[in-house]
């Protein structure tokens, strides 16, 4: 059973597609973009927890007091995220996120939706100030960046969810997994009335 942040990543990694990945002009693209990014990272912050903490179903993540906290971690997301270097430390650091969700309670649906509006909004400051053709580029490559962010949290998330389970139940991961199987194959006949085909 894997618990290795760094092994997980990597084999994570391995599952994008070469054409999603970040390339070295989609990292440039980010990089000569870091002045733009700093200049929003107060109106995505302020964004981000505002649009949360308008839900009650999401305000129920956060402990008391604790949003000037949770602010300054996600501004320091921000710098980090466009001002540093995509190397494997950086998408393990990514990986580890979907451990603390579970620690937090942070569901992928919350995570996912969130990840959306951080994007919409990063897209639309830039087509809001930058000539067309650069915010294209940096649309493109925030995207990309985005996708991997989100496809290492949301299967960290599920790998270390069941992990844990394995881990305090004592039953194998791969029985574990064919018990799925064969559960998910009953949800599919009970729920066939969605099927497409």
């Amino acid at each position: 059973m894997e618990t290795d942040i760094m092994v997980l990543t990597e084999k994570l990694l391995a599952h994008i597609p070469e054409n999603l990945r970040l390339k070295e002009n989609d990292i440039k693209v980010l990089n000569d973009h870091l002045d733009f990014f700093l200049s929003k990272a107060d109106i995505i912050v302020k964004d981000f927890y505002d649009t949360l903490f308008s839900n009650e179903a999401t305000r129920k993540v956060f402990h008391e007091g604790e949003r000037p906290i949770r602010e300054k971690s996600l501004a320091e997301w921000v710098v980090k995220t466009i001002g540093g270097k995509f190397d494997v430390d950086y998408w393990a650091w990514q990986t580890f996120v979907g451990i603390l969700h579970i620690k937090r309670k942070v569901t992928n649906d919350y995570m996912i939706i969130m990840m959306h509006r951080i994007s919409d909004l990063v897209i639309g400051e830039a087509y809001k100030d930058l000539p067309s053709d650069e915010a294209a580029a940096l649309k493109t490559a925030w995207l990309k960046l985005a996708g991997i962010v989100l496809s290492l949290i949301s299967e960290s998330y599920h790998y270390f969810y069941l992990v844990a389970i394995s881990q305090t139940t004592g039953i194998n991961l791969n029985l574990l997994d064919n018990l799925v199987r064969v559960e998910v194959d009953n949800l599919l006949e009970a729920n066939k009335k969605y099927r497409l085909t």
